[in-house]
């Protein structure tokens, strides 16, 4: 589709006089509490990014008469593929008014947004949403897979919005071996000489650590001190996050960001963020499964995509829940039609390093 056609549709980038149409628009299929209505969010999610563009929010509306139709939101990112940097998009919040699905609004709304960079990718997207990629030509990756630390079993199996299977394995596995596993990998990193210091914001020792850490990781988003200090440092949901920096002597290892959702009133430790260096990743793990235990919280989980994770993660206890909770997690690619190479690395999903902090996903607390 031509840029002469997206316009033809009524395809354009949002300016702020659209304000007032989108909020109806927002109000009437996204919900009057909804996070896209936060002016504080907007501001930050749209107009702040590391890599913003000058020209404007990556944010695009169909209009009929003067109303918005629908809207396609982006995230504008720096993807790491190979040794090289390429220009990307996360696609949110696409949303069509059901009177005008079906009728070429959301693939314009898309075909838009895909032309904005070399790749497009997309988490966590409804149902409707995956439909209308789909029939774009988007890759389809499959789920992001939940991995969950029970650390009390008792208390979180009274509260856990899992099914009865996750109940059977752990009533067999038990709490003295979960405890046992908790203890045995934190002292072994400790013996390694590393220690978890919490800190009050990411400082540029980040910097170094994405150097040494990212190229393990065949295709990955940048994770600098300046998208840190955007993603959890000036976001209005600041508050939540907890950092750490997993250090031996002065260098820094990893870091984690861990916020506490709570599931019928009990505390359950959700990582949101990390990076390790390379033979690290167990040792920030293990440090954060004793935090999650010493301070009360019945489990630990990360949602996140990394085949160099798996195994280890196993190991010291953690459940692979592959399908997440009731948020969806499936995840799409979709290389500019200029850049075919890319479909190769980006579509497997075996390449890829996501956590909650990419896209959208992490918006809002799993569980609720």
């Amino acid at each position: 589709m031509s840029v002469i056609d997206w316009k033809q549709r009524g395809v354009a980038r949002y300016e702020p006089g659209d304000r007032a149409a989108l909020e109806a628009f927002q109000r009437a299929y996204f919900g009057a509490e909804a996070i896209q209505l936060c002016p504080d969010h907007f501001h930050w999610l749209f107009e702040e990014p590391p890599e913003r563009e000058h020209e404007g929010p990556q944010l695009w509306l169909c209009k009929r008469n003067g109303a918005v139709v629908g809207q396609q939101g982006g995230i504008p990112f720096t993807l790491k593929v190979g040794e090289r940097n390429r220009r990307a998009s996360w696609a949110i919040d696409l949303m069509v008014a059901p009177e005008w699905r079906l009728r070429g609004v959301g693939p314009a709304l898309s075909e838009t947004h895909s032309g904005a960079g070399d790749l497009s990718v997309s988490l966590s997207m409804t149902e409707a949403a995956y439909k209308s990629y789909k029939r774009g030509g988007w890759l389809d990756l499959g789920n992001v897979p939940t991995y969950l630390r029970v650390i009390d079993p008792l208390r979180c199996l009274r509260v856990s919005p899992y099914g009865g299977g996750l109940a059977k394995l752990v009533a067999r596995i038990g709490k003295p071996a979960l405890a046992t596993a908790s203890m045995g990998y934190g002292l072994s990193a400790k013996l390694l000489g590393a220690r978890l210091v919490e800190i009050d914001r990411f400082d540029y020792r980040v910097d170094d650590l994405w150097e040494a850490a990212s190229p393990q990781h065949p295709v990955i988003a940048r994770r600098d001190w300046a998208f840190l200090n955007w993603r959890f440092d000036s976001t209005p949901q600041a508050a939540r996050f907890r950092r750490f920096y997993v250090m031996r002597g002065e260098t820094v290892l990893a870091y984690v960001v861990l916020r506490v959702d709570h599931w019928k009133g009990e505390p359950v430790g959700v990582i949101c963020d990390y990076l390790a260096r390379p033979g690290w990743l167990v040792a920030a793990f293990s440090l954060m499964t004793e935090l999650a235990r010493r301070q009360g919280m019945v489990a630990l989980m990360c949602r996140t995509l990394n085949a160099q994770a798996a195994r280890p993660l196993s190991m010291m206890g953690f459940l692979c829940l592959k399908n997440g909770l009731r948020t969806p997690t499936r995840m799409m690619v979709r290389p500019a039609l200029d850049q075919p190479e890319l479909a190769g690395p980006t579509g497997d999903p075996k390449n890829w390093f996501v956590t909650v902090a990419d896209s959208d996903m992490g918006f809002k607390g799993l569980g609720e």
